[in-house]
């Protein structure tokens, strides 16, 4: 079992991200908040930290 899913296990509950792969070897970002239920994906680590700031600016 992987880190990620083992993290999953232990806290469900807290704000998730992690780094993939797509099919053309491009990396990205994505992004899950399970409190809100709302996710995000990006190329950029930048986008994905602006957008956690949003998400608990309000």
């Amino acid at each position: 079992m992987g880190k990620f899913v083992k993290k999953l296990l232990v806290y469900p509950h807290e704000l998730q991200v992690w780094q993939k792969v797509d099919r053309h070897g491009n990396i990205y970002w994505q992004a899950y908040d399970p409190a809100t239920r709302k996710s995000f994906s990006s190329g950029s680590e930048t986008d994905v930290c602006m957008w956690i700031e949003q998400l608990y600016r309000y």
